[in-house]
C-alpha cells in the first residue's frame, strides 16, 4: 500500500466542467488543492484508510474517491448563492426558480447525491458503507 499522490491536471482530465472552471477564473489550483487536502484529511489518504490503494496492483479506489469527493465539493462551491440542490424548475418570466435533492435511505445520501461526482462517490463507496447482521443469540434459526 502506499500514499495518494494528488495529480493536478489528472483531476482537471477527470472533471471537464471543474477545468472549466479554472479556465474562467472561477477556481485556482490553490483552492483545488485546499479542498483535496480537506477531504483527504477525513477520508485518510494514507494506509490507515478504509479504501484501498495500491498501483502497483492496479488498485486506485482510495484516489478515485478522493478525487470524487473533492469534486462533490467544488462543484457545490461553483453553485450560485442560495442554491442547496439540483434545479427542480425554473421559469423566466418573473423570474422563479425551485431546488431539490434526490431522495435516498439516509440524510447523508441525499447531501453526497446532489452532483454527479457525489452521486459517483456514493455509489463507488457502498461496499463500504455496508454493514453485516450480527445476531444476539447463539442458536438464530430464521422463522423464529
Amino acid at each position: 500500500m502506499s500514499t495518494d499522490v494528488f495529480d493536478y491536471d489528472e483531476f482537471l482530465v477527470m472533471f471537464p466542467h471543474i477545468n472549466e472552471a479554472v479556465t474562467e477564473a472561477k477556481l485556482t489550483e490553490a483552492t483545488i488543492t485546499a479542498t483535496l487536502d480537506s477531504v483527504a484529511s477525513w477520508l485518510k489518504a494514507d494506509d490507515s484508510s478504509l479504501y484501498p490503494y495500491d498501483p502497483a496492483n492496479g488498485e486506485y479506489t482510495r484516489k478515485t474517491l478522493l478525487y470524487l469527493a473533492t469534486c462533490h465539493l467544488l462543484s457545490i462551491d461553483l453553485w450560485g448563492n442560495g442554491q442547496s440542490g439540483r434545479v427542480a424548475s425554473a421559469s423566466q418570466g418573473s423570474v422563479s426558480t425551485s431546488f431539490d435533492l434526490i431522495k435516498t435511505n439516509s440524510l447523508v445520501g441525499q447531501w453526497w447525491i446532489q452532483t454527479p461526482c457525489g452521486s459517483r462517490y456514493w455509489v463507488q463507496s457502498a461496499s463500504y458503507r455496508k454493514g453485516g447482521r450480527l445476531y444476539g443469540v447463539s442458536n438464530y434459526h430464521p422463522y423464529g
